[in-house]
């Protein structure tokens, strides 16, 4: 399995990211970190916000989702597989981490199915804005 990330703008307020995804001889991926705030984005120590996603996925389906100990799935998003798909968080303030102080304010990717085919591959485009209050 591999995953390319490319970052594409890390601007003063938003951050945009692609993901590229092959799933060849791999197994699930659990809690893969795609973006960490403190370390992949220009100032650091900012919350994400997902503002939107664009995603094509063959052969497995995934959810991202925000690190928390506090409370499970709470934060979470499914993306399902076989879908070319735009989702806009915008029109309810974006997709928020909620994490609080527990959280240490990563998006996540796991996946279900991954690798179980050979073809398995797919692509993602995650825009964020950076938010002191998310």
């Amino acid at each position: 399995m591999s995953v390319i990330r490319t970052k594409l703008l890390d601007g003063p307020r938003h951050a945009i990211f692609h993901f590229a995804i092959d799933g060849t001889e791999q197994d699930e991926m659990t809690d893969y970190v795609l973006i960490d705030p403190k370390d992949d984005i220009t100032p650091a120590a900012y919350k994400l916000v997902v503002e939107d996603v664009l995603y094509n996925f063959a052969g497995f389906d995934a959810k991202i989702h925000f690190d928390s100990d506090v409370v499970e799935g709470i934060m979470t998003w499914v993306l399902p597989q076989g879908s070319d798909s735009y989702v806009d968080f915008r029109s309810f303030g974006g997709f928020k981490d909620r994490s609080g102080i527990n959280g240490d304010g990563k998006l996540k990717l796991t996946t279900k199915g991954l690798g179980m085919d050979e073809g398995d591959m797919g692509s993602m485009i995650v825009r964020v804005r950076k938010s002191q209050d998310a």
